[in-house]
């Protein structure tokens, strides 16, 4: 049976988590957040392209540096909270306004803590004060944010996506706005983390717009529920947290035992792939609640979804692995200028990541909803372990290159790991061979423009991508929930309108 859902007043109200219409919604949803990520690259392209050219090799690394060391709050605290709190109002209704003040509660006792052992992580390694300054301004930028997140977080439970989306512009946009005024002013390394600040405030700033205007609630400290919030929270926390340190850990190490050279090329193909990092987390959000009611309900519906899902993933990991081929040298010397020429490298390989983090974070977020966080700390931790000895043995004898091979490997162990629990804990969610088949022969096609000789590299990508995705219209790769669900005539229905 279903959990009843509640209204504000205390009325039944529908719930849209089992509704007919609840696996469209996920689909628009996760177009709104990845159209609202895909402008955001644009605009992180451009934020990383004036913070190469302007900081140079080795002060770029360090800045993506103290961004790494950041990420363990981040995704505590922005992350993996959220996630559980997600779960927890999409069990007892995304209205409980006194959950989302013990969420709220929540966030102010981790977060500071989180961000003061990061500080302390900066200070205790030995670099330089600049980069400990820069880690706590970061620092409160991400505090700020993570909290905006709480006030907000009701309308992913309700799959009402669309304010969501236009925030994690708006944080973009002012990103780029303040890089762009500190290069302007010739301002050195420090400076740049304040940006964050800025972009947390003017989401805060929105967000009685988003949630409307009593959307900002005080703290409550509940003993019972943050008792609750406390022991599902952290274990959900933790897996995620673990999940996503691959590409930050890798730097680290690099940081401590490599040149800053190469830690630069490191960082910089990093800072160019980040926001395409973000994509697939942003997908495994919309998609939690309804995973979650799935897994509460209907264990089929909850296999059916994984699969789709798992397609749609596969699909932009293969399309986005095609073009960078050919496009990753370009790109980093378009971002950073000849000095990153080599970072060209390292991104053709880096981005093999991303076929197996959006994986992983489908994966992941299933066994979440299925309530097996534990088994999700025991394998992230194993795959930690695994990619730390990979970094340990590749970066010495290969560099950034070795770091990048680690950050691949490290991803591959993880899916393996998860998806073996997650198929024991639901049955086989892999997808069908006839569809690996129609991408293998997408990709075949698409593939053909990569060694047209002659043709400009930015060129090839393009008609690369171009071929792929019409070979795979052709053959019926793209899943028929897809071009039902994406219906423009649909796409503004009062069920996904920003909150009045």
């Amino acid at each position: 049976m279903s959990a009843a859902v509640s209204d504000a007043d205390g009325a039944p109200a529908e719930d849209v988590l089992t509704a007919a219409t609840a696996g469209a919604k996920v689909i628009r949803g996760s177009v709104w957040r990845l159209a609202s990520s895909g402008a955001g690259i644009v605009l992180g392209l451009g934020t990383a392209t004036l913070l190469l050219r302007h900081l140079g090799v080795a002060e770029s690394g360090r800045y993506v540096t103290v961004l790494s060391i950041l990420a363990i709050p981040t995704f505590v605290g922005d992350g993996g909270l959220n996630v559980a709190a997600s779960r927890e109002l999409a069990l007892r209704g995304a209205h409980d306004r006194g959950l989302v003040a013990n969420i709220l509660g929540q966030k102010l006792v981790v977060m500071p803590v989180m961000v003061s052992l990061s500080v302390g992580f900066a200070a205790v390694a030995g670099y330089p004060t600049r980069m400990v300054v820069g880690t706590a301004l970061a620092g409160m930028g991400v505090l700020i944010y993570a909290l905006a997140n709480v006030l907000v977080l009701r309308l992913t439970v309700e799959l009402r996506n669309v304010w969501p989306a236009v925030l994690d512009f708006v944080r973009q946009v002012v990103g780029l706005t303040g890089v762009a005024l500190l290069v302007v002013l010739g301002a050195g390394l420090t400076p740049f983390f304040a940006v964050l600040i800025a972009g947390a405030l003017a989401v805060m700033a929105l967000v009685p717009f988003a949630a409307g205007p009593h959307a900002f609630i005080l703290p409550r400290f509940d003993r019972g529920e943050q008792r609750m919030l406390m022991a599902t929270a952290l274990p959900m926390a933790a897996a995620l947290t673990l999940a996503q340190l691959y590409f930050r850990l890798v730097i680290v190490l690099m940081s401590l035992i490599s040149s800053a050279q190469q830690t630069g090329y490191f960082g910089g193909s990093l800072r160019a792939t980040e926001s395409l990092v973000i994509m697939p987390i942003l997908v495994a959000g919309v998609a939690l609640p309804l995973l979650t009611a799935a897994a509460r309900d209907d264990i089929a519906r909850l296999r059916a979804a994984v699969q789709g899902l798992g397609e749609a993933t596969l699909i932009a990991g293969v399309l986005l692995v095609l073009v960078t081929v050919r496009a990753a040298e370009p790109v980093m010397v378009l971002i950073g200028g000849h000095a990153f020429r080599s970072a060209g490298a390292v991104l053709r390989i880096q981005v093999g990541t991303l076929v197996f983090l959006a994986l992983d974070q489908i994966w992941a977020a299933s066994l979440l909803a299925l309530g097996r966080q534990r088994e999700l700390i025991v394998t992230n931790a194993i795959a930690l372990v695994g990619v730390a000895v990979f970094a340990a043995v590749l970066v010495p004898a290969y560099k950034a290159i070795g770091g990048a091979e680690a950050s691949v490997l490290g991803e591959l162990l993880l899916a393996c790991l998860i998806y073996w629990r997650l198929s024991r804990a639901a049955g086989r969610v892999m997808v069908s061979a006839a569809f690996v088949g129609r991408l293998i022969a997408a990709a075949a096609v698409g593939s053909v423009a990569l060694v047209v000789p002659g043709l400009p590299d930015l060129a090839a990508a393009a008609l690369s991508g171009l071929l792929f995705l019409g070979a795979g219209q052709l053959l019926g790769l793209i899943p028929k929930e897809i071009h039902d669900a994406i219906n423009l005539g649909r796409w503004l229905g009062r069920h996904d309108q920003p909150a009045a």
